[in-house]
């Protein structure tokens, strides 16, 4: 029996590191997907917010469709109060990298329209490439940015800069704040 017992103790001593190091390895994997680096976070934001694909484009005006008809039918015409359905519509897609405040800011500033716009002005897909952020040392979790866009072709269609704010919502980074700039480079 002691001689069992001997056994079990010294495999607790081989066990229990390996253990640990496992448990630190998956608390680090589920900090990653959880709330994820405050810079990899930003960078998925302006990701989200400077780059649009044409089906995108028309979800988007599907969206301000459908919620230009329920301001019809709840006899708000001309008025966009009852907005629900683009509100979903924004919420769903940057829900997961901005504040909900930061999306109705981006609505109300029409910030989200410029990607859109410019996808819809030359047809073609539009993404972020030479994405740099740039930490501002008069603000904490604020970065200055700068990006090119480009069309699905690979030809430069404009530039973007700003800066975007974070902080915590839960367990996650997300944007609370975006200033933009677009220099397009067509006409």
């Amino acid at each position: 029996m002691a001689m069992k017992k001997k056994i079990y103790v010294k495999l607790l001593w081989y066990i229990l590191p390996i253990v640990l190091i496992l448990l630190a390895a998956g608390i680090m994997i589920r900090y990653k997907q959880g709330g994820g680096s405050l810079e990899l976070q930003a960078k998925t934001a302006l990701n989200q917010i400077l780059s649009c694909t044409q089906q995108q484009a028309e979800n988007f005006d599907a969206a301000i469709i459908q919620s230009a008809a329920e301001a019809v039918t709840d006899r708000e015409i001309g008025l966009i109060q009852s907005d629900e359905k683009l509100r979903e519509y924004l919420v769903k897609q940057f829900g997961d990298s901005m504040t909900y405040s930061c999306i109705e800011e981006l609505a109300m500033s029409r910030t989200f329209y410029r990607s859109i716009a410019l996808a819809k002005s030359l047809t073609t897909d539009i993404r972020v490439s030479e994405l740099e952020l740039i930490k501002r040392s008069d603000q904490q979790e604020c970065y200055n940015f700068s990006a090119k866009l480009i069309t699905s072709a690979g030809d430069e269609a404009g530039t973007a800069r700003g800066t975007i704010s974070m902080e915590k919502d839960g367990t996650k980074w997300k944007a609370s704040k975006i200033t933009l700039t677009v220099d397009e480079l067509h006409n």
